[in-house]
């Protein structure tokens, strides 16, 4: 960690917490994409995104980690697929369940709570990564990566169109159920 947290360099911050934190390349992730603020790595299953969200006074530097098809665009979140809108980069929570095995009625009587993130969120391991939330969220990735394996990666892979028509039900029925926010375009259960 440099001594002004605020002037690191996005990109050297992330290549730093990917080398130092992550199995990426042991998963074999290539690195496909890079901009001022996103790293983009690719395998034969998915894309994995880190995205670099700045400085806050409070917590510090942070990033964002999304997965998607491979055919997720570059620089853009959603793309039309099937004629239509849809997400292309996809968080944690429901694809855990999905995993899992929960129905969407499970899924969402969880309340968001889940065995592998919870206790990433316990004070042990908020005081051991005070300020450095990158190198928090990507541990806790691995730890996913660890006890899911490939199981984890299929999902998104295009290989598997059973999977991902099995789990966009699943997420139609999950958001009809928890319930959608008219603002969020398209909706989060439109994936692609």
């Amino acid at each position: 960690m440099t001594a002004d947290e605020r002037n690191v360099d996005p990109v050297q911050e992330m290549l730093r917490v990917i080398d130092h934190f992550s199995k990426i390349k042991e998963w074999n992730f290539n690195e496909s994409y890079r901009s001022e603020n996103e790293i983009i790595y690719d395998s034969k299953w998915c894309r994995v995104s880190i995205v670099w969200g700045g400085w806050d006074p409070i917590g510090g530097n942070s990033i964002s980690i999304h997965y998607g098809r491979l055919h997720a665009p570059n620089e853009k979140a959603t793309m039309v697929w099937e004629g239509e809108d849809c997400n292309a980069w996809h968080g944690l929570k429901p694809t855990l369940y999905y995993i899992d095995g929960l129905s969407p009625v499970e899924a969402v009587n969880t309340n968001s709570f889940h065995k592998l993130t919870d206790k990433y969120h316990e004070e042990e391991f908020r005081k051991a990564y005070h300020r450095r939330q990158p190198e928090w969220l990507m541990k806790m990735h691995m730890d996913i990566w660890g006890y899911y394996g490939v199981r984890f990666f299929e999902l998104f892979d295009l290989r598997r169109p059973d999977l991902w028509t099995d789990y966009r039900l699943f997420l139609k029925e999950f958001y009809d159920i928890k319930g959608r926010r008219k603002s969020i375009i398209p909706s989060l259960d439109k994936v692609c």
